[in-house]
């Protein structure tokens, strides 16, 4: 029986690859929030750690084969050498490029020149970065566990034209490259694990059109992360868990007398308890304060003449958290959690003319709340996990309700193996 019913939800879950595009962080359950290339990380101590925090591979002593995310990440982990070194191997693909990264060569670009560039056929198109490949090496040093992965994104954009004896191409290149190295350290009923990120990207643009210039001027910039983690085990019940996540991005675009300047700075707070009642309950709530402060300048100039613009902008974010996880049997899990958000936005714009200036101000804010239901289903050394978009219950398939699709029908749908 339970292998008929594993089948059965192993099918399910490859058709809802196909229906979902959605990143597991919206739903709170592991929190699992990227800000730019500053992650806050999860209370859970698991595989999904090994992006940021490699160094809890060794900890964990296992070989994992993982489709992540809805089919959008997967990877495999190999034991080496009697399981002291592990070597990672991990692709990730996002048509959306926005849902895992942030800052990317195209945003920027767009925050800097008002466009996205991103139309099919012009000859500003830039390529988005949605094809991740990665790999990595950990290794136990005793009272440390230490851990470096490697990722390259790449995408590119070509184009050859025909027109009588002349031929016209266009070669569009994204790249982004990081490195990001962890140490984790345990004791008693605690634990420590710290990261940095590091990462370089750039566009090359090609083209055989003569004189033709492109709208934009930017080369490429560096950013730089910190975040760490700490758990401490209350009582054998209580787990408490606090981490702290800072970075920064900046880049500029220099196009003869228009010149533009951004930073962005990032900082994020978040603790978190994980209560365990009785054997087959466990409770989780967590606290997530983020803190985005941003700045643009931009400097005009024509003949003697210059207009500058500066704007800053400052997000607040606030969001509570409180996930169930019950077991019903040993190879059978219910999930549900409910998350509350609240958002501010605040900045001002200045803009200096050569005999005046203007200055606005803006204030928004909004409340948001997601709530999801989900499963965990068991089977030897295999786990299948589905978090579904609670508005399935309300709403239900087209067939049967009449109502629009809902998307996503999960947020997350998760197969993993290990041994």
């Amino acid at each position: 029986m339970k292998k008929l019913v594993f089948i059965f939800l192993f099918s399910v879950t490859a058709l809802l690859f196909a229906e979902i595009n959605q990143p597991a962080y919206t739903t709170g359950y592991r929190s699992y929030t990227i800000f730019g290339n500053t992650p806050i990380l999860p209370l859970f101590v698991d595989y999904e750690n090994a992006q940021w925090l490699p160094s809890v591979l060794p900890e964990l002593g296992k070989g994992w084969v993982y489709i992540d995310n809805n089919g959008q990440l997967g990877g495999v982990v190999f034991p080496l050498l009697t399981r002291k070194l592990f070597m990672q191997v991990f692709v990730e693909y996002d048509p959306n490029e926005a849902n895992y990264i942030k800052n990317s060569p195209r945003q920027i670009v767009a925050i800097t020149r008002g466009t996205v560039f991103d139309t099919i056929g012009d000859d500003e198109y830039i390529a988005p970065l949605s094809n991740i490949f990665g790999f990595g090496f950990s290794g136990d040093a005793g009272l440390l566990t230490w851990g470096v992965n490697l990722k390259l994104y790449a995408d590119q954009y070509s184009r050859e034209t025909k027109a009588g004896g002349t031929t016209t191409t266009l070669s569009n290149a994204t790249y982004r490259l990081e490195l990001t190295p962890s140490i984790s350290t345990r004791g008693s009923g605690w634990r420590a694990d710290m990261g940095l990120n590091f990462l370089y990207q750039w566009i090359s643009n090609e083209t055989s059109t003569a004189d033709y210039e492109y709208p934009y001027n930017y080369s490429g910039n560096a950013e730089f992360a910190l975040y760490g983690r700490a758990l401490y085990d209350l009582t054998k019940y209580t787990t408490l868990m606090g981490a702290l996540s800072f970075g920064y991005a900046g880049a500029s675009d220099n196009l003869g007398n228009d010149k533009v300047s951004l930073d962005n700075t990032y900082l994020a707070l978040k603790f978190g308890v994980l209560i365990k009642p009785v054997e087959r309950l466990t409770l989780g709530s967590n606290f997530l304060f983020y803190h985005c402060w941003s700045g643009t300048e931009r400097k005009v100039t024509d003949g003697p003449l210059t207009t500058k613009t500066t704007s800053n902008g400052n997000e607040l974010l606030f969001n509570f958290t409180q996930t169930v996880d019950f077991a019903v049997t040993e190879w059978f899990t219910l999930k549900a959690g409910i998350g509350k958000d609240i958002i501010a936005d605040i900045g001002d714009t200045k803009t200096t003319f050569p005999s005046a200036s203007a200055t606005s101000e803006r204030y928004n804010n909004r409340f948001d709340i997601g709530k999801f239901i989900g499963a965990s289903f068991f089977y030897k050394e295999m786990t299948l996990t589905m978090l579904l978009n609670f508005d399935f219950l309300t709403r239900g398939p087209n067939f049967v309700s009449g109502a629009n699709w809902v998307d996503p029908m999960a947020f997350v749908a998760t197969l993993n193996y290990r041994w």
